[in-house]
């Protein structure tokens, strides 16, 4: 079981009706897609904080689990920050480039400013739904709001897998290390690659040997949810 579900399992409000949860979730990303920045900024503050305490994660924890997505968040909104033009009056901030500037503008920053907030209170929520409902909780929502089965067997089978590659995972690097594959740049770049090869092939025998064992059991293209 992975450390999410656990807490999903084990946090104060498990005995809270699934689909109340799932609609304060919804009416919390609505809100946080149309209001300003400070309300995101303290619905960011109020979810945060009600989240470490209803599945009591400890804050460092946390904190760890919020900077996983912020490579994804920064890139996006430098994109979005930086601009390159030939002149520099538009600019609040410039760097020369060549015959051009590359700088941020008024625009831009406050483009930028909303992205951030809006993305991060999101995201903020979006922790609070996962940590706070179990996955098949979650599935028996996507059933009853009627949710395309298609949809429902792919979510499903998606997270079946992240088990599956994960599972891998953890017995290959603990394979590597114990043999000092990490030991020096060149041998972790080595491992590196020895790891993604044979995560590829094991992955796929775990998967053909789950599409076997359906087919012993007489499966008919449908899981029973």
């Amino acid at each position: 079981m992975l450390l999410i579900d656990k807490i999903a399992y084990e946090n104060r409000l498990i005995e809270l009706s699934p689909k109340i949860k799932s609609a304060f979730y919804l009416f919390l990303l609505i809100i946080c897609f149309l209001t300003t920045p400070m309300i995101q900024g303290i619905i960011s503050l109020i979810i945060g904080f009600a989240t470490i305490y209803v599945t009591k994660v400890k804050v460092t924890r946390y904190f760890k689990w919020l900077l996983i997505p912020a490579p994804f968040l920064a890139i996006s909104i430098l994109t979005i920050l930086f601009s390159i033009s030939s002149q520099s009056s538009a600019f609040i901030f410039k760097i020369p480039v060549f015959n051009n500037y590359l700088g941020i503008t008024s625009t831009s920053l406050t483009i930028g400013t909303k992205l951030f907030f809006r993305s991060f209170s999101c995201l903020i929520c979006t922790y609070f739904f996962i940590l706070t409902v179990p996955f098949h909780q979650i599935l028996v929502v996507m059933k009853q709001a009627r949710f395309p089965i298609l949809l429902i067997e792919l979510t499903m089978l998606m997270y079946r897998f992240i088990f599956i590659f994960a599972d891998e995972f953890l017995i290959i690097k603990r394979a590597q290390e114990m043999r000092f594959g990490y030991r020096g740049l060149k041998n972790s770049y080595h491992s590196l690659g020895l790891m993604i090869k044979i995560l590829f092939f094991q992955s796929f025998d775990r998967f053909n040997k789950m599409i076997l064992s359906l087919e012993i059991k007489f499966f008919d293209g449908d899981f029973p949810l």
